[in-house]
């Protein structure tokens, strides 16, 4: 205890009260060596929220596990230093890293971070881990609080993830501009502006220490409801023998009325944030209402048994009409579509899930965090437990795991936090050395690759808005995702879709009544199949064109079981 009040008595330097932090501990230091130091600071909630915070912490656990990896020689960085397996190198490159990065496991040289197929967990290293702030609330003297609390910690760079910093994030800024430090924006983006060199290249003239990362959410969103679709709407399989249930039904029917409904929600409204999801997943119910419902098809399981099968068309579960030309969303705040919050049971007790529920939907996507929870657990007015659509991370291993719901996780829609994240370390300022001391003047390594983004907007990558979906390859069994993938975004006219659907979306307005309608989700709808240029639907293949078909989604499925 003494040794905490002495931490809050040298923040009331920078203008913190006690009374302020208590929700920011812990008051220690940052882990790392001087130059790596990373921290986190959550957007007023908890960094064990099982979704976007703490995501983004595991990806400053990765990084600080393999800072040995990215030492150069010198400052030109045109050879790495590799160690070798000798003593002397492994402890050499062992105190390059954050100690807490391997808390619980044996270092490694190669390949150090987290292996999950190797039975690894992020466990050890959270409960070591330093490298984060919590803020006690979602008000700017929080905000403001918690920043203070990350450069206390000698934060060499920091993350912030969530469009809930924007409104408090310039004092940030403008605090770490003065030592020349990196912030880095998860999921929003501040404004920039430029002026050119003599070679024409752009050179930021405002926010000139920030990298922004935004997600086209639109497009996991839609590659989670295209997965989800065309598993759910199959006759029930058995998913431990490929082979049709005796009794029946359809793969996603929860409620029991022969029919399957989607319906999605967001927590608070944001267009670049919470929106994109929910739309794109409503593009991917239309899509397959337009092209695969209503038709005959000959399936057979992997016993070779014949089925003639025509799906009918997905009810869209916002609407109790379930029809494509009610979904209206009329404001920021349509409890139809909005929680109005990200806390934890406020889609239960705000009513947007009794309401889907009202609705008979069979498969929800709550884009609202934690609020992936009040799907899982008991809902007011149920007689059925929903399916079970994640965001953001894969959700069936946190929730669908700590609440035993595993087997009710069809796939979720992804950012990839990881990915994005750790790029952009690699690619800030502020974390290209490491020094001697904290008066930095003396450098003893050169870390990571020359390139440089502050300043930028980073380039959004294909595997950064994905499903969770599983591998054909991989077999079912609890702890899975029931869908395999249907969507490759590198591939085929896929690769068309990656900037076309983003595109749509874009253009059509900032407020959720300018989307969250049936013209704009149709019109995307028009420019997938404009960039499948005719061909029909039954022979799409994800091999070939980037998004599957009906028929060999169910051909790819039944492999699975081989």
């Amino acid at each position: 205890m003494k040794k905490i009040m002495v931490h809050l008595s040298a923040l009331s330097t920078i203008g913190l009260t006690g009374a302020t932090v208590v929700g920011c501990l812990p008051a220690r230091f940052a882990d790392g060596v001087i130059g790596q130091r990373i921290v986190i600071v959550s957007d007023g909630g908890n960094i064990r929220d099982q979704s976007f915070n703490e995501s983004s912490w595991e990806s400053i656990i990765n990084y600080g596990s393999q800072i040995h990896t990215n030492i150069y020689t010198d400052e030109t960085r045109t050879t790495k230093k590799v160690f070798s397996n000798t003593k002397e190198d492994r402890a050499e490159a062992y105190q390059l890293d954050y100690a807490s990065s391997w808390a619980g496991r044996d270092f490694r040289l190669d390949n150090p971070m987290i292996d999950f197929k190797n039975g690894e967990s992020f466990k050890d290293a959270k409960k070591a881990s330093t490298n984060y702030v919590e803020t006690a609330g979602h008000d700017s003297t929080n905000f403001y609080a918690a920043y203070k609390m990350g450069l206390y910690k000698k934060a060499d760079a920091m993350l912030v993830a969530g469009f809930s910093h924007l409104a408090s994030v310039q004092k940030l800024i403008k605090w770490m501009a003065k030592d020349k430090k990196t912030l880095v924006l998860l999921d929003a983006k501040v404004d920039y502006q430029y002026k050119q060199d003599a070679n024409g290249k752009d050179i930021p003239t405002q926010n000139q220490n920030v990298i922004s990362v935004q997600y086209d959410s639109e497009l996991s969103g839609f590659n989670a409801a295209w997965d989800a679709a065309l598993w759910a709407n199959l006759p029930k399989i058995d998913m431990t023998t490929g082979k049709w249930d005796p009794n029946g039904g359809l793969n996603g029917d929860a409620s029991g009325d022969g029919r399957i409904s989607m319906g999605t929600f967001g927590g608070l409204s944001s267009k670049t944030s919470v929106d994109n999801s929910m739309w794109g997943y409503l593009v991917g119910i239309e899509l397959f209402n337009q092209i695969i419902a209503e038709k005959e098809y000959v399936l057979t399981d992997v016993d070779g048994v014949v089925k003639n099968f025509k799906p009918e068309k997905i009810k869209f579960g916002n609407v109790h009409s379930g029809l494509i030309d009610d979904v209206r969303a009329v404001n920021n705040a349509d409890a139809n579509w909005f929680s109005n919050s990200f806390a934890y049971g406020d889609a239960n007790r705000n009513g947007i899930l009794p309401h889907l529920i009202e609705n008979g939907t069979d498969i929800i996507m709550g884009v609202a965090g934690p609020q992936t929870n009040d799907i899982a657990l008991q809902i007011t007015g149920a007689r059925y437990k929903p399916f079970i659509v994640g965001i953001d991370t894969d959700q069936i291993k946190t929730i669908g795991k700590d609440t035993q719901t595993e087997a009710r996780f069809i796939t979720s829609s992804t950012k990839g936090l990881a990915q994005a994240a750790l790029a952009a370390f690699k690619k800030s300022r502020s974390l290209k050395h490491i020094y001697k001391d904290e008066s930095k003047s003396e450098i003893t390594h050169f870390v990571n690759d020359p390139e440089i983004q502050d300043g930028y907007l980073a380039k959004q990558e294909p595997d950064w808005t994905i499903s969770a979906s599983r591998d054909a390859a991989d077999r079912w069994k609890i702890g899975k995702n029931l869908a395999i993938n249907a969507i490759k975004y590198d591939t085929g006219f896929a690769k068309t879709l990656f900037t076309a659907i983003p595109k749509v979306y874009q253009e059509a307005g900032f407020k959720p009544e300018n989307y969250l309608n049936a013209k704009t989700i149709q019109s995307a709808v028009k420019t997938i199949l404009q960039a499948s240029e005719g061909k029909p639907s039954l022979a799409w293949k994800i091999e070939v064109d980037g998004v599957d078909g009906y028929v060999n989604y169910l051909k790819r499925l039944l492999s699975s079981f081989s």
